[in-house]
């Protein structure tokens, strides 16, 4: 009978020596200087941790039926540039896929640019408006150094052209409509003005807001609303695993004659105007949580799996020998 009990015992052992448990985290170096990455990402309907804006473009989130939407109505009303914060993005592709590498700006504090997108007020797009319009690479070669500067793919130098022409297909060929934006070159030179002139580091620092600080949404608006004298929209990617809100796109707006305007009345992915006292801020952050404005690409949580210490395996051993006899 002891020796049943022993047997019982050792098997009982064996099976806790080899069970996992679940994943703990493990927190590693991170390096600002070199390269962060671009995604093969889930979309915000996918399920991960990160709610907020797909990084590619906020309206891709439609798929097709933007395309198709498109082709009824090619108008729209306002022009939304869109400036991107680097570390922001990088840390939110490389979370949806560690393998994933990408490119920071070599300059800090350096914002760049998303996109230009045509839109129509109170609804999305439209987008793919000319089919015919191919985008020809050649016809950026006077400002391809600039391009390549301020309005990179973060995935890195070899899938930049990929950006651009999904940029110039989906949006510029939309922006065609007024003059000043009618073709390739005028399109990307168009941002990279704006880019130049509205640093949005700038206008940040000018009221004491830097990277690696924490802020309200209502002080980040303040912000621009003082350097520009219009309301912006402003994004946040909210890191479920961690609670934490990161500052991602600023997003200011003009109208058909290139005039900075208010960007009331867009409509972008889950963004909505919220009341706050003094005004209106349009957002999808949390408006009653401070937005942190990472300086570096947070370390990766990293998932091990670990196995049942041998000492205490000895330990229980012991006990369950001496609790049988």
């Amino acid at each position: 009978m002891r020796s049943q009990r022993f047997l019982f015992v050792a098997i009982l052992a064996c099976f806790l020596v080899t069970i996992k448990s679940t994943p703990l985290s493990d927190i590693s170096d991170s390096n600002e200087s070199t390269s962060v990455d671009e995604k093969t990402q889930k979309r915000p309907d996918d399920d991960s941790e990160f709610d907020g804006f797909p990084f590619r473009e906020d309206d891709d989130s439609l798929q097709d039926s933007s395309r198709e939407m498109s082709v009824q109505d090619h108008n729209w009303d306002v022009l939304i540039f869109t400036q991107q914060w680097p570390v922001t993005t990088c840390y939110h592709w490389r979370e949806e896929n560690p393998d994933q590498e990408c490119s920071l700006p070599q300059k800090k504090e350096f914002w760049t640019i998303h996109g230009i997108w045509p839109t129509k007020l109170h609804q999305m797009g439209p987008n793919f408006c000319n089919n015919s319009a191919n985008f020809d690479p050649d016809k950026l070669n006077p400002i391809e150094d600039r391009l390549e500067t301020f309005w990179p793919d973060l995935k890195g130098m070899d899938s930049t052209e990929w950006l651009w022409k999904h940029e110039w297909q989906k949006h510029g060929t939309c922006a065609m409509l007024v003059e000043e934006l009618d073709n390739e070159l005028k399109y990307f030179e168009q941002g990279l003005t704006w880019r130049e002139e509205y640093i949005m580091s700038r206008i940040l620092d000018a009221s004491d807001i830097h990277p690696d600080s924490n802020n309200t949404v209502a002080a980040i608006n303040n912000a621009i609303v003082k350097a520009l004298g219009k309301n912006p929209s402003i994004h946040c990617l909210y890191d479920g695993k961690h609670g934490i809100s990161y500052l991602s796109e600023i997003r200011i707006c003009f109208s058909k004659s290139l005039e900075l305007i208010d960007c009331d009345g867009i409509k972008q992915g889950d963004a909505v105007p919220v009341g706050v006292p003094g005004g209106t801020i349009i957002t999808n952050c949390h408006i009653g949580s401070l937005v942190h404005y990472p300086s570096l690409v947070p370390p990766l949580q990293r998932k091990s799996h670990w196995k049942l210490p041998l000492v205490n395996v000895y330990k229980l051993l012991q006990f369950l020998m001496w609790f049988t006899l």
